[in-house]
């Protein structure tokens, strides 16, 4: 049984989830976690309709109607784009990346954790800005 309190919060969370049209919020807070998705017929059809898959040492997500594909963090910490900041970047719009290449950089704990593409592609879009902050999940890439 919830006390009232907690109750409470979870109810100011549906109004927020419907008033702004959002399709979920999750929250965290210690050992506590509260997730509440907005499952009605006018939330985006998009957002109702993700698979994840996981591959390797990354999260793959693929929205199956438009056939969108991420390459997402496998932890936290600072996003590297380039291996030098004179150097060009390891991945750029356009380019096609082969299975295993370096695709970015991530600084965790003063170590520099290279993050490799698991599958032969081509980078359609750069989500992410060169040295910003990223969490576990966060897309990187968008990849065709």
């Amino acid at each position: 049984m919830l006390d009232k309190k907690i109750n409470q919060t979870i109810d100011t969370l549906i109004k927020k989830l419907k008033d702004n049209n959002l399709g979920s919020i999750k929250l965290s807070y210690k050992n506590n976690f509260i997730e509440i998705s907005n499952n009605s017929s006018n939330q985006r059809s998009d957002q109702s309709s993700q698979n994840t898959l996981h591959s390797g040492n990354q999260n793959i997500k693929k929205n199956i109607n438009e056939e969108v594909i991420t390459i997402d963090s496998p932890m936290v910490g600072i996003v590297y784009l380039t291996p030098k900041p004179s150097s060009p970047p390891f991945a750029k719009k356009g380019q096609k990346i082969n299975k295993g290449d370096t695709i970015c950089l991530i600084e965790a704990m003063k170590t520099f954790n290279e993050i490799k593409s698991d599958r032969d592609c081509t980078i359609k879009s750069v989500i992410i800005k060169n040295g910003e902050a990223v969490e576990f999940g966060q897309p990187l890439f968008e990849i065709m």
